[in-house]
């Protein structure tokens, strides 16, 4: 079984997914685990027992007195890297733990990895039929140990365990053989991008509008590469307005990247720009590029709309 991946898990201190306080990883070589281990971590930022929520400690017993002494969350990554160099992730329900890698990196003002990855949880749902696919559920059903649940390494250890048992199950010699046969995609992260490893769209699936080459130059949005995101004012499809952008000579774009220009958060508060507020990825992505010298502008939807006209 020539299998070769690294297995993850990230258990956090509160309910923000961009506050690790724990990280186990599994390395799985020609089908056979060889390392496993956790490591305890800073959340980036925090500096207290306030940064730990009681339903979070409950969990997994992590609280701040563990983890006051331990490095912060970037440097603890930076150890991780060359183990998992050139490897996939795995991860059951990869989207929590990718999440949590994109936005403790984004806290911690860091660059995104170029990574494959995919999801033991949606490939389960492709193969088994349980009334739960939760991590336990699936251990259970491939006799798989789980071990401490919520205790990090033991989590990355059920995950890979998993992945073997599932292609072994299906006869697949590969983690590729197994996406495949059940029509699932590998997820990607890279710097400034990134998509989940889910069950591959339709043919029909719409594709991003081409700029019209014969639009006007004058205009605003021409020649802008521009991301929308959030719900567009008075019920405006995102699609229509996709096509609107590319109509007046501008570049539709999903993620927010070094070529972004204009980034439009259709529901954008006012509030949310003071300083200390939330913001989604896209938009700390954006006022990081910003900082680091790129000439990218945050815009609401009602400003937004009146260029399309």
């Amino acid at each position: 079984m020539s299998i070769d991946f690294a297995a993850v898990d990230f258990e956090t201190a509160n309910v923000l997914r961009g506050s690790p306080c724990a990280i186990g990883l599994v390395i799985v070589n020609d089908g056979k685990v060889v390392n496993a281990y956790s490591r305890l971590m800073r959340p980036p930022g925090a500096d207290g027992p306030e940064d730990f929520d009681a339903f979070n400690i409950g969990l997994h017993g992590i609280d701040w007195e563990l983890v006051k002494d331990e490095p912060e969350f970037l440097e603890v990554w930076r150890t991780l890297e060359s183990d998992i160099a050139g490897l996939p992730l795995i991860a059951h329900n990869a989207a929590f733990d990718i999440g949590v890698l994109r936005d403790a990196l984004d806290l911690s003002a860091a660059d995104w990895p170029t990574l494959d990855y995919s999801c033991t949880l949606v490939a389960s749902r492709r193969i088994l039929n349980l009334p739960s696919y939760s991590l336990p559920f699936v251990a259970a059903e491939l006799n798989v140990d789980m071990g401490q649940h919520h205790d990090a390494k033991s989590d990355a250890l059920a995950a890979a365990e998993i992945m073997l048992q599932l292609c072994s199950r299906s006869s697949k010699n590969s983690i590729d053989e197994l996406l495949t046969s059940i029509n699932v995609r590998w997820g990607r992260i890279s710097e400034g991008n990134w998509h989940g490893s889910t069950v591959r769209p339709s043919s029909s699936r719409r594709e991003l509008p081409e700029p019209r080459t014969d639009a006007s130059s004058d205009h605003f949005l021409y020649g802008k590469h521009v991301v929308l995101t959030g719900a567009l004012p008075s019920g405006v499809v995102r699609s229509k307005a996709q096509d609107r952008v590319a109509y007046f000579g501008g570049i539709p774009q999903e993620n927010v990247t070094k070529e972004t220009s204009l980034l439009v958060v259709g529901d954008l508060d006012p509030h949310r720009l003071a300083p200390g507020a939330s913001m989604s990825s896209k938009m700390k992505k954006a006022f990081k590029l910003q900082l680091d010298g790129q000439k990218i502008e945050v815009m609401s939807g009602m400003d937004f709309l009146p260029l399309l006209e």
